[in-house]
């Protein structure tokens, strides 16, 4: 099975860099453009979408509602593909948390997938998620190519388990608004990997 997993475009939060874990914000109008680009690089590439799967949290669902018309195919929402629970930290700022919790913040986004952060969830949690998602659905098999719209923080998660089977180094995967990896998963295992695609938005 062939899975195209895209993160979703840029949103007012993203711009004040203020956290959002599973909280929502708007998408900006270089949001739309992003959207509109990685559109006509899906369109390029002649990519064969069978369904579409999408975080239920607003700024994916309307990223996975551009992509199933695109593809001409069903939109379906999934829980397990929400972005990690930051519990107390969402809504704040990235700046607010580097200066009051430094600690807190360099284990969150840098050093430790095991951290949780108070009433939320842990990046190995949250990774963990996803990657069940994918093994039950590759086990269907009922599509060759499917796309998931999901977040940032647990996208480096899931690239991270599956170009190296750990999660240890999941800062390494950044995956910027509306990039995209692709890769091939059989057995529940990823045999192929090209991640963090984003060269449809350099214009952008």
């Amino acid at each position: 099975m062939k899975v195209i997993l895209v993160r979703h475009a840029e949103t007012e939060w993203n711009v004040r860099g203020v956290i959002q874990g599973q909280s929502d914000s708007t998408v900006t109008h270089r949001g739309e453009r992003q959207t509109s680009a990685l559109l006509a690089a899906f369109v390029a590439n002649d990519y064969r979408v069978e369904r579409v799967y999408a975080s239920p949290l607003g700024r994916t669902w309307q990223m996975g509602q551009s992509l199933s018309e695109c593809f001409g195919c069903s939109l379906v929402a999934d829980t397990a593909l929400k972005e990690q629970a930051l519990g107390q930290f969402e809504g704040m700022s990235t700046a607010q948390l580097l200066q009051h919790h430094p600690n807190d913040a360099n284990a969150l986004f840098k050093l430790d997938a095991e951290y949780c952060p108070p009433e939320g969830e842990s990046l190995a949690q949250a990774t963990q998620r996803v990657i069940s998602f994918l093994q039950n659905l590759q086990g269907t098999k009922e599509h060759q190519c499917v796309c998931i719209v999901s977040h940032g923080h647990v996208s480096q998660g899931v690239l991270a388990i599956l170009k190296e089977g750990t999660i240890d180094n999941f800062s390494r995967y950044a995956h910027p608004n509306a990039s995209y990896s692709v890769f091939d998963f059989l057995d529940g295992k990823c045999i192929a990997l090209r991640w963090g695609i984003a060269t449809h938005l350099l214009e952008r």
